[in-house]
């Protein structure tokens, strides 16, 4: 081993299932060894933390719009009246739950450049 430039050895244990998807994966990546792609996914990736913020605001805007949706809808088929200020109150909520959107797209798109 005193030729070898890699002279660290690692060993891992594996079941049955997670042995089958490494060795998918390591097809599709085109990697003959298991030590080759070990390397290619430890050396060549890059590892991102997601901040998942972001999404739980949008599901609870989401959840929030869906809440009056269903209680506008509820007095409308009650009365048959609908109101300008729900109508207008819901359109408020809709802009601001595609602007949350947009934002995170945004956010997203930048980072992949």
């Amino acid at each position: 081993m005193d030729n070898r430039t890699r002279n660290n050895k690692l060993k891992i244990y594996l079941t049955d299932e997670e042995k089958e998807i490494f060795e998918k994966k390591m097809k599709l990546a085109y990697c003959k060894t298991m030590s080759h792609f070990l390397r290619k996914c430890v050396l060549e990736k890059e590892i991102y933390i997601v901040d998942l913020e972001p999404f739980r605001d949008l599901q609870w805007l989401l959840s929030n719009i869906t809440n009056n949706i269903n209680q506008i809808a509820k007095a409308t088929n009650t009365t048959g009246v609908i109101y300008k200020k729900d109508i207008d109150y819901m359109r408020e909520k809709i802009e601001k739950l595609a602007k949350e959107i947009w934002d995170i797209h945004s956010l997203l798109l930048n980072r992949t450049k």
